[in-house]
């Protein structure tokens, strides 16, 4: 979006991670010949509701104006033990789902009542649920499992994109909000520093992968894509989908998926986003502007 002359706001968990992407952004943008100033950096932290809630008020201090696309598409995944953060929520719950419920109903009231995208980032993952989801168990206190947790994590975000959409075609703000949930694929990402464990991946970052390592990387590549490519489907549907962006739709590979049935369970979405207003703080109103 930042080549084709977009404003862009960033986020990040510390200022120096913000400045630092930044400057990648626009050293990328200017390797193609483009130049863009019009890339920001603010700090955000999903597992601090504190931080979260406040970022609205950082956001209107950019004096940018209405938000036309919000992208939530940071998290974690595969954590393999239940970690909490430190609001008390298991962590994956606040990361994946919890902080981006909260921080789309605090930039609500900035999002373009011309035309708006939410666009959640969920994954394939949701099946990792096995279709079961428990309300009661929303922060692995009755059961945890690293993938299991993550499964519920992008179920959650579906359930979110699908009652947010529902309650805004009820509230009559149809007309202007569309909102979308997407697997952007196997992405070579830091996401996996999970699955390494944190001290093994800075280890691999730092200093570079043994031979072992290097041919275990290299074999996993051919079934990931790059960074670029794993934001195709982002870019696509933020950009407007040529014109066609159905609404709390699935999306991969730019095209619109049909989910497992019990991945369409309103009562279920519509109760997570009660129990979300009530675990985050939050009253999200979509009649308030």
């Amino acid at each position: 979006m930042g080549a084709a002359g977009a404003t862009v706001v960033l986020t990040s968990r510390t200022a120096q991670k913000g400045e630092k992407a930044v400057e990648n952004v626009e050293s990328y943008l200017a390797n193609k010949g483009i130049k863009n100033s019009k890339i920001f950096s603010l700090v955000l932290d999903l597992d601090d509701l504190q931080s979260v809630k406040s970022f609205p008020a950082s956001f209107k201090k950019l004096g940018l104006g209405e938000i036309s696309v919000l992208m939530n598409n940071a998290g974690v995944m595969a954590i393999p033990d239940r970690q909490l953060t430190k609001d008390g929520f298991e962590r994956t719950f606040q990361s994946n789902h919890l902080g981006h419920f909260v921080l789309t109903a605090g930039l609500f009231p900035f999002l373009s009542r011309n035309k708006s995208t939410i666009i959640n980032v969920s994954s394939e993952g949701y099946l990792f649920s096995g279709g079961k989801f428990d309300l009661d168990n929303l922060n692995g206190e009755k059961d945890y499992g690293a993938w299991t947790s993550y499964g519920y994590s992008k179920l959650e975000n579906i359930f979110f994109t699908q009652e947010l959409q529902r309650r805004a075609d009820e509230s009559g703000d149809s007309s202007w909000l569309t909102a979308v949930s997407l697997h952007p694929g196997a992405v070579q990402t830091d996401l996996g520093r999970n699955i390494a464990g944190e001290e093994k991946w800075n280890q691999i970052k730092n200093n570079g992968a043994s031979p072992l390592e290097m041919t275990i990387l290299k074999a996993l590549a051919k079934f990931t894509l790059t960074v670029e490519e794993g934001a195709s489907t982002q870019v696509f549907l933020a950009a407007g989908a040529d014109g066609k962006l159905q609404k709390g739709a699935f999306y991969e590979n730019m095209k619109v998926q049909k989910l497992r049935d019990f991945a369409y369970d309103a009562t279920k979405a519509n109760e997570l986003w009660n129990v979300s207003e009530k675990l985050g703080g939050v009253n999200f109103n979509l009649a308030s502007k």
